[in-house]
């Protein structure tokens, strides 16, 4: 995505490929949009104190988080994963970074990637033209305890391209049908995004 260079591999199709290997069990191996490092960023926070750490968790749950999405309740878990794709859009289509880490765990390699992706469209200028994501059908797909839920979420990459501000491409997604296990966490306050896998 460098401004004025060949277009950067940061769509969502490569994306998915970075959450397979996430569930695959492979390390945090970087996409090839990977030219420049974003490992710095843990590596900095690691070195703040925990208590610093663990008491920022807390308050960087978004506060946006609709009613409905922060209920305790299957239907709650659905709906918090339709807001995720709503902040996920808004986050590519802007393009707006921080605004997905406050629903996601630390741990969860997928979040990490779309932020990142977040990220380096806001600091070049460039943006999606268009919602890269439309759902589908979101639904329960099981319960390991009651803090701890699957969500199916059938969703559609759309054929969108990754433009400048004066509407040059750099990138078009091809559309594709994508099928994605949401496992989250309820952290008391709101749900949490632990991880992303796509399904077959």
């Amino acid at each position: 995505m460098k401004a004025g260079g060949r277009a950067k591999k940061t769509s969502v199709a490569l994306l998915a490929a970075s959450m397979v290997l996430a569930a695959c069990g492979g390390g945090a191996k970087p996409d090839p949009s990977s030219s420049r490092t974003t490992s710095s960023p843990p590596t900095t926070t690691a070195t703040a104190p925990t208590v610093s750490v663990s008491s920022t968790t807390a308050p960087t749950i978004d506060p946006n988080i609709p009613a409905a999405a922060r209920a305790h309740t299957p239907a709650g878990a659905e709906a918090f994963v339709k807001y995720f794709f709503e902040r996920l859009n808004a986050a590519w289509t802007a393009p707006h970074a921080g605004i997905l880490s406050p629903l996601c765990q630390a741990s969860s390699k997928a979040c990490a990637a779309y932020e990142k992706t977040a990220a380096q469209l806001a600091s070049t200028g460039h943006h999606y033209d268009g919602n890269p994501l439309t759902v589908a059908f979101i639904g329960p797909l099981g319960s390991a305890s009651a803090s701890h839920i699957n969500i199916l979420a059938n969703v559609v990459q759309e054929r969108r391209s990754e433009v400048d501000a004066a509407g040059k491409t750099y990138v078009t997604d091809q559309r594709k049908d994508l099928r994605l296990d949401f496992e989250l966490l309820q952290t008391g306050q709101a749900w949490s995004v632990a991880s992303i896998k796509i399904m077959k």
